[in-house]
């Protein structure tokens, strides 16, 4: 039952009601119908939500050294992605080059893809 509270809950946010009207008006709602003893559950449900959501949307940028993010930056503009809030990590397996995951979507630029290609192509042969 608390999903389905934190589920509406995220869909009036997402529809753009003010979140603390929302909670406001969602615990009036509660009051009512006498389940605010269901109010933590609701809370840590919606915290689930967001969760998953902001894994789903969330814009990664793998880089080999600090300071070689702009190469990406430019790759993801230009396929449309917004890069303004990405999480730009250093990865050490990365050789060079670097790696975007975004929506579902997958940019590798990096060495370490380049050169195991390489090395597939001369023990396949």
């Amino acid at each position: 039952m608390e999903n389905a509270y934190a589920q509406a809950l995220w869909n009036i946010i997402k529809g753009g009601k003010e979140p603390t009207e929302a909670v406001h008006a969602l615990h009036e709602q509660l009051k009512k119908s006498g389940r605010v003893s269901l109010a933590p559950r609701i809370a840590r449900a919606f915290e689930r939500i967001a969760a998953r959501d902001h894994a789903r949307n969330a814009v990664t940028l793998a880089v080999a050294e600090a300071g070689h993010g702009h190469h990406g930056q430019k790759e993801a503009a230009a396929l449309g992605i917004d890069v303004a809030d990405a999480i730009i990590n250093i990865d050490p397996t990365l050789i060079g080059g670097w790696r975007l995951e975004a929506r579902e979507t997958l940019v590798d630029a990096s060495y370490k893809k380049h050169l195991l290609a390489i090395y597939r192509a001369t023990t396949n042969a």
